[in-house]
C-alpha cells in the first residue's frame, strides 16, 4: 500500500509535465541543426560521388538478381505520360516535407503528452540516415550512367538538383527518408486518430511515397524498405514513452504489483 500511496503521486507529476508543450523556439532549433548537418552531407557530394555510383549500381545488380528491378520499366512509363509524371514528380518535391511537418505542428498542438517521443523518433530516424548518407553513400537510379533511366522531376522544371524545400542529397538515396518520414507520419498520425474509423487509410501515404520515388528515378525499391525500416526501429526505440504506454495503463500496472 505504501508503494502505491508513493508511486501515484509521482505518475501524476510526469503526467502533468508530459502533457506540457516543449518551447517552440528550441524544436525549431532542432530542425535548424538537423538541416545543417544535412547540408554539411550535400557539401561533400562530389568526394562521395564514385563510390555513390558504385553502390547504385551494385544495389541495381542486386535487384535484377532477386528479380525485383521495376524502377526502369515503371519510371520510362509514367515519364512517357505527362500528366502521371508531373504529377508524381510534385508529389515527390512537395508532400515529403509539408506531410511530415504537418503531422509534427499537429502533433505539438494537440498532443503534447506524445510530441516528445513521437519528435525523439523523427531525430533518430534522421541522424540514423545522414550517417548511412556520409559512410555509405548511393547515386539515384536516374544518376547511374548508360541505364536510361529519366529524370522525371528535372523534366518538370525542378532541375538536375531538384531544388525544393530541402534540395535532395544527390548520393543519400539508402535510406530513402522520404519513406522513413512518410512511416514516421503515418504511425504518429494513427496514434492521433485512435478514434476514428479513417484511421487505417493513413498507410496509403507511404504506399504512394514508394510508388512516387520509383517511379520518379529517385529511389530503388530496396532504398524503401530500407527506410522503412529505419522509420520503424526509431519507433521502436521510443516505446518505453507515454506514446506508446500511456499514463492509466502504467498505474494500473503499478496498482497489481
Amino acid at each position: 500500500m505504501t508503494t502505491l500511496i508513493e508511486t501515484r503521486p509521482l505518475l501524476y507529476v510526469r503526467s502533468i509535465a508530459a502533457r506540457r508543450r516543449p518551447h517552440l523556439l528550441g524544436e525549431l532549433l532542432i530542425v535548424f541543426v538537423l538541416l545543417r548537418v544535412y547540408d554539411m552531407a550535400r557539401a561533400r557530394a562530389e568526394v562521395r560521388q564514385g563510390a555513390a555510383l558504385q553502390h547504385g549500381q551494385a544495389i541495381l545488380d542486386l535487384e535484377r538478381w532477386m528479380r525485383i528491378d521495376m524502377e526502369l520499366a515503371t519510371n520510362l512509363w509514367v515519364t512517357a505520360h505527362q500528366a502521371l509524371s508531373l504529377t508524381a514528380s510534385y508529389f515527390y518535391q512537395f508532400a515529403h516535407v509539408t506531410v511530415t511537418l504537418t503531422v509534427l505542428g499537429w502533433c505539438w498542438l494537440r498532443r503534447p503528452e506524445i510530441y516528445r517521443a513521437a519528435r525523439n523518433a523523427l531525430v533518430i530516424t534522421n541522424i540514423f540516415g545522414l550517417t548511412v548518407f556520409l559512410l555509405l553513400p548511393v547515386a539515384p537510379p536516374r544518376l547511374l550512367p548508360g541505364e536510361g533511366f529519366v529524370d522525371a522531376v528535372a523534366l518538370a522544371g525542378f532541375g538536375a538538383t531538384h531544388g525544393g524545400p530541402v534540395a535532395a542529397d544527390q548520393y543519400g538515396a539508402l535510406p530513402s527518408l522520404h519513406l522513413a518520414w512518410a512511416v514516421w507520419a503515418t504511425v504518429i498520425a494513427m496514434r492521433m486518430l485512435a478514434s476514428s474509423p479513417l484511421r487505417r487509410l493513413c498507410w496509403l501515404y507511404p504506399v504512394l511515397v514508394t510508388v512516387g520515388v520509383v517511379v520518379t528515378g529517385n529511389h530503388y525499391l530496396l532504398d524503401a524498405v530500407a527506410g522503412t525500416a529505419v522509420a520503424l526501429t526509431a519507433l521502436a526505440m521510443v516505446q518505453g514513452s507515454e506514446t506508446y504506454f500511456p499514463r492509466k495503463a502504467r498505474a494500473a500496472a503499478v496498482s497489481r504489483r
